[in-house]
């Protein structure tokens, strides 16, 4: 069996809407999937594109945030190319609806509130979170790779065993 499958070159990591029930502060809101194992002929143009842009990122060392790309990262570097979604004739909210939907593995993740805000963000300047009592914070470059950093960490636990599983269950073939 490839290893790719157990540790691919990188993940895309979708945020989904904030739930309405959470367990101490954490939520189920983002879903994560390996570009590499989809193939293209299962998905549209441009979720085909979003897959292969956020595949680029995870291996470019200069631009790329590392393995865990978010979509709001490749939302990101399409804009520093002066660049948006439509330009491929793509909606961003289609496509990752409709890489939310596609029988592929996904591997859904619970975060904090605060992760998820940063996950979701594509501003130039970083978004700003506003607290109870006053406080403001704008979220600095570092602390969005330290987010990415965390979910990086997390794909790598807990990707290989969620994949194992469906190999040994036969959801999933190797060849």
């Amino acid at each position: 069996m490839s290893n790719k499958l157990l540790a691919p070159d990188g993940w895309l990591v979708l945020g989904l809407p904030w739930p309405e029930q959470t367990q101490d502060g954490w939520g189920e809101c983002a879903v994560a999937v390996a570009p590499t194992m989809i193939p293209r002929h299962l998905v549209s143009k441009g979720a085909g594109i979003a897959l292969d842009l956020a595949t680029g990122l995870a291996r470019d060392p200069n631009d790329g945030p590392g393995k865990a790309v978010f979509f709001s990262d490749v939302t990101l570097w399409l804009d520093k190319q002066g660049k948006d979604w439509a330009d491929f004739g793509a909606d961003y909210e289609a496509v990752i609806d409709e890489l939310v939907k596609a029988p592929v593995p996904q591997l859904y993740m619970t975060l904090v509130q605060k992760a998820h805000a940063i996950l979701c963000d594509a501003s130039r300047d970083g978004v700003r979170l506003y607290y109870p009592g006053g406080d403001v914070e704008h979220v600095t470059p570092q602390v969005r790779a330290d987010v990415h950093a965390a979910l990086t960490t997390s794909l790598e636990r807990d990707w290989p065993p969620y994949i194992q599983g469906l190999i040994d269950r036969g959801a999933l073939q190797t060849r």
